[in-house]
């Protein structure tokens, strides 16, 4: 009984530990286009992420300001904008999901 217990806790905590890996971060082959702009409400921060490698990726932006963008399933060739409110805010990783 004892065993089986052990051997449970074990399990649990390896399933903890892997849910708690940081994901890797993207290929290098993703580009990342940074700019500020002004609108009427302010000024935002907009990132364009393009995948230029030759495969689909599940990618999510990591801002500067705690933010963690949601994820995205990125085709080779494609890619998207995201935005922020401020002018400081910028990406800090491209991350897999």
């Amino acid at each position: 009984m004892l065993a089986a217990t052990a051997g449970w806790a074990t399990a649990a905590t390896t399933a903890e530990a892997a849910q708690l890996t940081p994901a890797e971060a993207a290929p290098a082959c993703f580009s990342l286009r940074q700019w500020d702009d002004w609108t009427i409400t302010g000024f935002r921060s907009h990132a364009e992420v393009k995948n230029n490698c030759p495969r689909a990726y599940r990618v999510r932006l990591i801002w500067d300001d705690d933010f963690d963008g949601s994820c995205r399933s990125i085709l080779p060739g494609t890619g998207f904008t995201e935005w922020r409110v401020g002018k400081m805010p910028s990406v800090e990783e491209i991350r897999l999901c």
